[in-house]
């Protein structure tokens, strides 16, 4: 017989490898993956890991369950799909068809805007017409409900889904932003509409959609999609030959220089620190945190990531503070 003080231990003993087992079997269920062991089988997996054999023959399409191979890697969960990444579209999509700082923000650039104009008309001194350059997406026109259709389903951002919704001409516009337009219009300040929607097969429902909502200079002059390149730097020269620009309107850095053109994120980032002192000056940003060449620059321009690839470099470049660090 044991006696009290042995009881004791073999209880503190007991105690420990109730907890091991028990922290290695959340280990194991936090793991996405398992490579498969010498003298392994799906039963014995399964058993170790808490999941259910024929779920772990589901989740790696194996039909025959008494195949599987030293050194297969093995899902433990269902494949992270574009219908599970979309999800991430949910808060930001939300934010901008809902939230009043949103609308606010919008408000405060096109008052802005106003104020450069003003400020431009009254030294009087230009030689050439003034204009303004602005981007479409976004920075005038809202696309958020085309990206709020993509949640929920397994469609990603592609040409067969953004084509059709380019010529259904069915974007709203930003607030404020056709108001400061024909603003800017009647003061004799022409708007470039300098854009990356591609002009086939995006034009007629592009120029439908800024005719409908109100918006000035809807012609082919002013109207400048995308032909040959995403590099809007050609484009705004071409404007600069004939007119004195006032300012870039757009919700991408891009819009402004080619020296976000493509590039990572810490070089973005010191570009943007180089032009510090142009923000509501030259360049007039407008919020936009659903999509972007930010987001590309995350996970390196890789647009062919698969959506568990993508997810993780988002959460990688995440700074994270956690709770007993």
């Amino acid at each position: 017989m044991f006696g009290k003080k042995s009881r004791k231990i073999l209880g503190m003993i007991s105690q420990v490898l109730v907890i091991v087992v028990l922290v290695t079997s959340i280990a194991f269920a936090n793991s996405e993956t398992y490579t498969v062991q010498p003298g392994d089988s799906l039963i014995k997996i399964g058993a170790e890991l808490g999941i259910n054999w024929r779920d772990l023959a589901e989740y790696n399409n194996i039909e025959d369950v008494r195949k599987i191979y030293i050194g297969e890697v093995l899902r433990l969960g269902p494949a992270y799909t574009t219908k599970d990444f979309n999800e991430q579209l949910v808060m930001a999509t939300l934010w901008m068809q809902t939230a009043a700082e949103y609308r606010a923000l919008c408000y405060q650039a096109f008052n802005l805007a106003k104020i450069l104009i003003d400020k431009k008309l009254a030294e009087g001194i230009s030689i050439e017409p003034l204009a303004i350059v602005v981007d479409c997406d976004e920075a005038v026109i809202d696309n958020s409900a085309y990206e709020a259709g993509l949640i929920g389903t397994e469609n990603a951002y592609s040409s067969k889904t953004w084509d059709v919704w380019m010529q259904a001409a069915e974007a709203k516009a930003i607030p404020g932003a056709v108001e400061f337009l024909n603003y800017a219009h009647e003061q004799g300040v022409e708007t470039f509409y300098v854009t990356n929607r591609k002009i086939a097969p995006g034009y007629e429902g592009t120029m439908k959609n800024l005719l409908d909502l109100g918006f000035p200079n809807v012609d082919e002059k002013h109207l400048m999609l995308r032909t040959d390149t995403s590099n809007k730097q050609p484009r705004r020269d071409m404007v600069l030959e004939e007119y004195e620009v006032i300012f870039y309107l757009g919700d991408n850095c891009n819009d402004f220089s080619e020296d976000y053109y493509h590039t990572t994120l810490e070089e973005r980032n010191a570009a943007a620190e180089a032009d510090k002192d142009k923000f509501g000056i030259e360049f007039i940003v407008l919020p936009n945190p659903t999509y972007g060449d930010w987001d590309g620059a995350i996970f390196e321009f890789n647009w062919g990531a698969t959506p568990a690839e993508k997810d993780a470099y988002r959460k990688n470049a995440l700074e994270r503070w956690v709770v007993g660090d």
